[in-house]
Parts: C-alpha cells; sequence; structure tokens
C-alpha cells in the first residue's frame, strides 16, 4: 500500500497570509474546481432563494434577545430611522431592511463571483468587521457563539432548501456534489471568522508578536492547545453557511 506524501505548511503563513490560509483550509476541506463549477452551476436555482433565505435568517436572529438587540445598534453607513427599543424593532425596520439588502448581495456574490484574491480578501472581510481589532473598533462586535449558532442553524436550513430543489432530485449525483461544495465553501468563511477571534497567532508566529495584517487576533481569551481544539471542533462541523449580523 502506498502511503500519502505528507505536504509540508508553513505554519507562520497561516496567520500572516490569508491567500496562503486560503489555499491551505480549501485543500484540506477538498475545495476545488469541480466545487467552484457546482456552486456556480447552481446560481440560477439559488438566485430565486435569496429573499427567502434571508427572511428566515432575520426571523432566527429575533427568536433570541442576545441577538435581537445587536439591531438596535446603527450600522455605518446606514442613515434612516433606527429602532429606540426590543418592543419598538421588528424585522420590517428600516435598518433591518439596510443589513438585510448586504446579506443578499452577499449571498448572491458567493455564487456568481470568480474565485480570485480579491474574492478571497472579500470573505476574510466578511469575518473581520463583525469583532473589533486593534486596527478598528466594531460597532457591534459580536461574540463568536452566536455566529457559530447561526452559522449551524442555516447550513441545516440551506442544505434541506436545496436538497429538496426540483431540479437536482433527477440527478442525485449533481445535487450531492452541490450541497458539499456549498458547505466547504462556507465552512471557508467560517473560519475567515474564527480566525478574529481565537488567539493563535501569538502561539504560531514565532516571538516577535507579528499578526495577520497588522492585527491581533484576540477576542475570547483561547489560545495555545485550547485555541487548536476549537478550530478541530469547528473542523468536525465542516458546515457553515453564513453572513450574519452585518454588511
Amino acid at each position: 500500500m502506498t502511503s500519502t506524501p505528507i505536504k509540508t505548511v508553513d505554519r507562520e503563513r497561516l496567520y500572516t497570509d490569508i491567500l496562503y490560509r486560503f489555499k491551505y483550509v480549501s485543500e484540506f476541506v477538498g475545495f476545488g474546481d469541480t466545487d467552484i463549477k457546482a456552486i456556480k452551476d447552481a446560481a440560477p436555482l439559488i438566485g430565486p432563494l435569496v429573499p427567502v433565505i434571508v427572511d428566515a435568517v432575520y426571523a432566527k436572529l429575533f427568536t433570541f434577545d442576545v441577538t435581537k438587540k445587536i439591531f438596535l445598534q446603527k450600522n455605518d453607513g446606514f442613515h434612516g430611522h433606527l429602532a429606540h427599543s426590543m418592543a419598538e424593532l421588528t424585522t420590517d425596520d428600516e435598518q433591518v431592511k439596510f443589513r438585510k439588502d448586504f446579506l443578499a448581495k452577499y449571498l448572491v456574490k458567493l455564487v456568481t463571483a470568480e474565485y480570485d484574491a480579491k474574492f478571497i480578501k472579500y470573505l476574510d472581510w466578511v469575518g473581520k468587521i463583525h469583532t473589533s481589532t486593534p486596527e478598528k473598533k466594531s460597532r457591534i462586535n459580536v461574540e463568536y457563539i452566536h455566529c457559530n449558532a447561526l452559522f449551524g442553524w442555516l447550513h441545516g436550513f440551506l442544505a434541506e432548501t436545496v436538497d429538496k430543489l426540483p431540479e437536482l432530485q433527477s440527478v442525485p449525483e449533481t445535487r450531492a456534489k452541490t450541497l458539499a461544495a456549498f458547505s466547504k465553501l462556507l465552512w471557508i468563511q467560517n473560519d475567515f471568522f474564527a480566525m478574529y477571534y481565537l488567539r493563535n497567532d501569538e502561539r504560531f508566529v514565532g516571538d516577535t508578536g507579528r499578526t495577520t495584517g497588522g492585527y491581533k487576533l484576540n477576542v475570547l481569551g483561547i489560545s495555545g492547545e485550547k485555541g487548536l481544539a476549537t478550530v478541530m471542533v469547528f473542523a468536525a462541523f465542516a458546515a457553515t453557511i453564513a453572513w450574519s449580523f452585518k454588511k
């Protein structure tokens, strides 16, 4: 039996080079050209579902006070009416509609974008804006527990929705590849969330304290073996489809 060659990974670059990190995680989960093709081929099917997906996301977020109250905070770029209390805030609120628009655009981008360096930087930005970093302060600073919980719920919702599409019923292999492709892609997106909540860069980026793009990835106080174990637990889910609380 021929053993699989061991590939060398530059551990430090995983925390200093987002393109290298994307390449590593993509290769690890098996995300490649065939997955990208499956995602783009599904665009005509996913497009009509975007409003349904967006409404379902916000309906879910409004079922818990801890996630609903995030939307009382003013979003960057929003200049309309802002609800001042939980009782006043609804999913039809002007700012919620403003954020829904960004979520809709994000979902469309996932199935239409070129998977190049610009897109990878966009995925990184999506993760970064949800929490404060030394280079910028987030208005909402969402705790990761809420992001992760939403990822888990949304993956199940989308998997069931896509799995039931009539257009995919006659070709089980295509349906399976499409579901797998979205799971892989959005696990990669989840990694770009998790990296900003962990302190693994402090352990694995030498003694100089260098950080990804010049900013620390420290929020939860998870470091060392605990941080690595957390990442491995996230990987076990291997399925996270997300955009959540902000553009």
